[in-house]
C-alpha cells in the first residue's frame, strides 16, 4: 500500500505543476456531459418510451459514464511502450519489484489522484447541473463502487496485455487506436448494451469491455439489481481472473526476449 501512495504523491505533484491540463480534462468532461444529456433528451422527445428505461435513468447513465471515465484511462501500455523505445525498460526490470505489480501501482496511484482532482468535481457538476441522480438505493451505490473497482482492474489487465505486445512489435500506436475504439464502443459508456441490435448485442455481452462502464452504470441506475447485479459482478470477476492469468503468462513469455530501441 505504501508503494501505491508513493505513486499517488508523485502524480499529485505532476498535476499541481500542470494545472492547465487538469482544467482542460475537466472542461472536456463537462462539455461532453452537457452534450450527452441533450442527446438523450432529444431522442426521448422524438421516440418516447422506446428505450425501456426512464429519461432520468438514461441521462444519469450517460452523464455518469463521462464523469467517471478518467478512472480508467491510466493504463500502463503507454509507459511500457515508451520505456521499450528509449531502453528504459531495462532499469524497470532491474528494480527489486515484480514488474506487473509495479505497473499496477503506477496506474492505481494516478487513479487515486484523478478521483478527487477530476472525477469528483465532474460528478458534482453532473449532479447539480446535468441531471445526474443518486444511485437507485444504498445497495446499488455500494455495488456500483465494487463493480467500478473490478472494472478498473479489468481495464488495467487489458492495457497491460496491450503494453506487453510492445515488447514484440516495438510500436503499438495502431493497435492502441483499435483498442481504444473497441473500449469506447463495446464498453457501453455512451450507449447501453441493451440497445445494441442482434449479433452485435450478443458479441458485446460476452466481451470483457462491458465490465468497465456498462455493468457499473447499470447497477447504479437500478437496471441491474438483486440477482442480475450479482451475476453481472460475477461475470466481471470471471474476466478479471482470465485476464490476470493471461497477462502473467504473456509477460513471462516475452520478458526474456526484450528488444530496446534506445540506450
Amino acid at each position: 500500500m505504501k508503494l501505491f501512495w508513493t505513486f499517488a504523491r508523485q502524480y499529485f505533484q505532476w498535476y499541481a505543476m500542470y494545472r492547465f491540463e487538469v482544467w482542460l480534462r475537466t472542461s472536456a468532461s463537462l462539455l461532453l456531459m452537457y452534450g450527452i444529456r441533450w442527446v438523450w433528451i432529444t431522442l426521448y422527445t422524438q421516440r418516447p418510451g422506446v428505450f425501456n428505461v426512464s429519461l432520468e435513468q438514461m441521462v444519469t447513465y450517460g452523464v455518469l459514464g463521462l464523469a467517471v471515465e478518467n478512472i480508467f484511462y491510466t493504463g500502463p501500455q503507454y509507459h511500457i511502450a515508451r520505456q521499450v523505445k528509449t531502453g528504459g525498460i531495462d532499469s524497470d526490470l532491474l528494480k527489486p519489484l515484480d514488474f506487473h505489480f509495479h505497473m499496477l501501482a503506477r496506474s492505481t496511484g494516478e487513479m487515486l489522484v484523478r478521483i478527487p482532482v477530476i472525477v469528483i468535481p465532474a460528478f458534482l457538476c453532473g449532479y447539480f447541473f446535468f441531471g445526474l441522480k443518486p444511485p437507485a438505493n444504498s445497495l446499488a451505490g455500494s455495488s456500483f463502487v465494487v463493480a467500478l473497482l473490478i472494472g478498473y482492474l479489468v481495464n488495467f489487465h487489458l492495457s497491460f496485455l496491450l503494453g506487453t505486445l510492445s515488447l514484440i512489435t516495438l510500436d503499438i500506436h495502431s493497435i492502441d487506436w483499435a483498442f481504444n475504439m473497441s473500449v469506447r464502443f463495446f464498453s457501453g459508456q455512451l450507449v447501453p448494451l441493451w440497445l445494441f441490435p442482434g449479433t452485435l448485442g450478443v458479441l458485446a455481452q460476452v466481451l470483457p469491455f462491458q465490465s468497465m462502464f456498462y455493468t457499473p452504470l447499470s447497477i447504479y441506475t437500478g437496471t441491474f439489481s438483486g440477482t442480475a447485479a450479482l451475476q453481472a459482478i460475477g461475470f466481471q470477476l470471471l474476466w478479471l481472473a482470465i485476464l490476470l492469468l493471461s497477462s502473467r503468462w504473456l509477460w513471462g513469455r516475452v520478458e526474456a526476449r526484450i528488444v530496446s530501441q534506445g540506450g
